[in-house]
């Protein structure tokens, strides 16, 4: 009789510390999304001038006389 009204106190609690564990993790991983979110964003950003200065030599070769 003891066992029964151990176990069930005993098997909510483990689920709620494993329920714990797994948000614990999930927000973890939302905060290394946000972070490779804005290094990425930093990167492109960052490009930004590599890319205008490819775009001004494309158009400067484009208009060279081709013989």
């Amino acid at each position: 009789m003891d066992l029964a009204w151990i176990a069930p106190p005993a098997v909510l609690i483990a689920g709620a510390a494993g329920v714990a564990v797994l948000l614990r993790r999930i927000a973890t991983a939302l905060d290394e999304v946000a972070t490779s979110q804005r290094r990425f964003r930093r990167i492109e950003d960052a490009m930004i001038p590599i890319r205008v200065e490819a775009r001004r030599a494309r158009t400067s070769i484009d208009r060279l006389p081709r013989r």
